[in-house]
């Protein structure tokens, strides 16, 4: 599980670094560089996670390798937490007025001071990190699509809008929210209205989209949907080619980027329909711009909904404030975490404590749920119970 974790975490990591708090306080300091390699070196490691978690069975070196990252990602996660916050102090200070912040000046927390020690510990958290991300080479990992276990090929992350929603807890307010935004609205003004999903990667952004995409107030909504999944394999020739497949067929054999706008055009023209792209990445302003200018072409009240991990993109692309999707409750993390670990409704009461105690470390994120209630169902010994509630998850 340290894979999972590490890769939970860099994800965090690479999501708080797109926050505006800390790239403001990010180029005040000087410190633009430091964090953008930070971004780097934790993108470039999610590409051999996948591949660590299958060799490290075999191998302690990668075990160790991943327990290194994984103190490192916190490492980097703590300093960053402690840059946001610096940044709301300031904003609060600046809101309060310059006696504040001179008073603030000559306090315990002298700001210069603070900030050289923030300089310093980015700097060596980097440098730590620069140190085990080249250390994955002497495992020969492999990026991107791997093998699993059985020799099967795994290849990059796909979604479709099929959603099973008696399996899904906590997204109920959400979902009547946007869905309500969206067909409560009043008039149609615009031609395109752009709504935004952000969130860390496992909190179920995803699993939202899909919910309201198959809700029977939007099918009525719109006279068109269309579903694409658009990950960090991206380009603008296959999103067209994707969408115009989605509204009848065609364009799978066009490269030229002009004759796919024209056909998207042509598909699109004078019908409200709403295209969902899930799992955004790209923070191409001038691209975006392009695509929602291809997009216009549709009927008021068309719309555009996005699911992203970073707040960046999210601000970005979207017309109307965006949504930031929080973790589960207490009650609803438990119930999705039951119905993956117990076979039957009759719960092994002996089981409940040390379940609910499992299900605290998740944090309220749905995928970190599932994967250990679905781990647990397999377990039927209270000693196997505990060794995981205990463990380093």
């Amino acid at each position: 599980m340290a894979d999972a974790l590490v890769s939970a975490l860099a994800k965090t990591v690479v999501g708080n670094l797109n926050s505006v708090v800390v790239q403001e306080i990010g180029l005040a300091w000087g410190l633009t560089d430091e964090l953008n390699n930070f971004e780097s070196i934790f993108t470039s490691i999610q590409l051999v996670l996948q591949d660590a978690e299958l060799k490290q069975r075999k191998s302690e070196a990668i075990q160790n390798w991943l327990r290194k990252l994984k103190n490192a990602a916190y490492d980097a996660e703590n300093v960053l937490d402690e840059i946001s916050t610096e940044g709301l102090r300031r904003r609060a200070n600046f809101e309060r007025g310059m006696q504040h912040q001179l008073k603030s000046f000559i306090s315990s927390r002298n700001p210069l001071l603070f900030r050289s020690k923030m300089v310093h510990k980015v700097k060596n958290i980097r440098e730590k990190l620069d140190s085990i991300a080249k250390e994955r080479f002497q495992f020969h990992l492999s990026e991107g699509v791997v093998e699993n276990r059985f020799g099967e090929t795994l290849e990059s992350r796909q979604t479709t809008s099929l959603v099973e929603e008696s399996e899904i807890y906590g997204r109920k307010e959400g979902k009547e929210m946007i869905i309500e935004e969206i067909v409560g609205s009043g008039p149609e003004q615009d031609d395109l209205s752009v709504y935004a999903i952000w969130g860390m990667g496992g909190l179920g952004k995803t699993t939202l989209a899909q919910l309201i995409y198959n809700d029977a107030r939007i099918e009525k909504h719109f006279e068109l949907r269309i579903w694409v999944c658009v990950s960090d394999d991206f380009s603008i020739q296959r999103l067209f080619s994707a969408i115009i497949q989605s509204t009848g067929g065609g364009g799978s054999d066009i490269s030229e980027l002009d004759t796919l706008q024209c056909l998207l055009r042509e598909k699109l023209r004078g019908r409200k329909f709403l295209l969902v792209l899930d799992d955004v990445w790209n923070e191409d302003h001038n691209m975006w711009d392009g695509l929602k200018q291809v997009l216009r072409c549709g009927s008021k009240g068309s719309m555009l909904m996005v699911t992203t991990r970073i707040e960046k993109v999210a601000i970005m692309m979207a017309t109307i404030a965006p949504y930031n999707i929080g973790n589960l409750s207490e009650n609803d993390s438990w119930s999705l975490f039951k119905q993956r670990a117990f076979t039957t409704e009759e719960v092994n009461e002996s089981l409940v404590a040390i379940g609910k105690a499992i299900v605290k470390k998740c944090g309220g994120v749905p995928l970190a749920i599932k994967a250990l209630g679905s781990l647990m169902r397999f377990k039927s010994h209270e000693s196997e119970w505990l060794a995981i509630k205990e463990s380093e998850i």
